[in-house]
């Protein structure tokens, strides 16, 4: 009889576990920053004041390399996103939007997890406008993979970041791991390519502005998950710093990964 209740409370046990263990949950801290071409501070003090938010992976706008802006000397020659790299301790990723200045201008991600592979799609272009893209990177994240990717959108109308965004949504939401995507969006919460086209799209930041740094009077950078179900937002802050014109939204995400039995 000993021996029955013994065997019977053990697959109670089990029975218990694997019920926990149905669905896995992973913390990741996360954060999207537009640099503004360095124009305010060095590399090696973005570089610091990233790290100093602890962040696993960033989305990076207004990355330059090797350009020389007659308005920004103390950047010339300078290759951001390898520095920022080197001195952050993460893995750099870099997207060329435009060719400028003797050098290049795009977008970049940094991972403090390793990245299976990364792939730049360039988004629908209205007329003469400036190229925008996006770059998402496949990223390991211990056991579990994720699709982390950044971009910048046309600042000039809201049917060209429509367009925009609708190929975004094509991209990622057809991938097959949860995503993230960050951003300097140029657009506020209200407007139909972020209230409407990212409806479906868990949200991982408030409404508190974001631009400009020195006199914050709106919101147009974001950070969003998808599927929606897939993630829960913890916390999420905008950090105020004059290292730059926007002011970094930093948050903290778990994701949750129904697990087959």
């Amino acid at each position: 009889m000993k021996k029955f209740v013994f065997v019977f409370c053990c697959i109670g046990f089990l029975f218990a576990i694997s019920n926990v263990s149905a669905q896995e949950t992973k913390k990741l801290r996360i954060m999207t920053y537009n640099l503004r071409y360095g124009e305010l501070a060095s590399m090696e003090r973005l570089a610091a004041f990233i790290s100093e938010q602890k962040p696993d992976i960033v989305a990076i706008q207004e990355v330059d390399c090797m350009t020389r802006r007659p308005s920004v000397k103390h950047q010339h020659d300078v290759h951001f996103i390898t520095e920022l790299g080197y001195y952050t301790k993460m893995f750099p990723l870099y997207g060329k939007t435009i060719p400028h200045a003797g050098g290049w201008y795009g977008i970049g991600i940094l991972t403090k997890y390793p990245y299976v592979n990364v792939e730049k799609t360039m988004l629908p272009r209205t007329g003469n406008a400036e190229p925008r893209a996006l770059l998402a990177a496949t990223v390991e994240i211990g056991e579990d993979t994720i699709v982390f990717a950044c971009s910048h959108l046309d600042y000039t109308t809201s049917e060209a970041r429509q367009k925009q965004v609708k190929e975004i949504k094509s991209v990622l939401e057809n991938q097959p791991y949860p995503v993230i995507v960050g951003g300097d969006f140029n657009a506020e919460p209200d407007s139909p390519e972020i209230a409407e086209m990212f409806k479906q799209w868990a949200p991982f930041s408030n409404k508190d502005f974001t631009f400009s740094s020195s006199k914050p009077s709106c919101k147009i950078d974001y950070l969003f998950g998808f599927p929606a179900e897939n993630w829960k937002l913890l916390s999420t802050e905008v950090i105020p710093s004059l290292q730059s014109d926007h002011m970094p939204i930093v948050s903290e995400v778990e994701l949750v990964i129904p697990q087959k039995r």
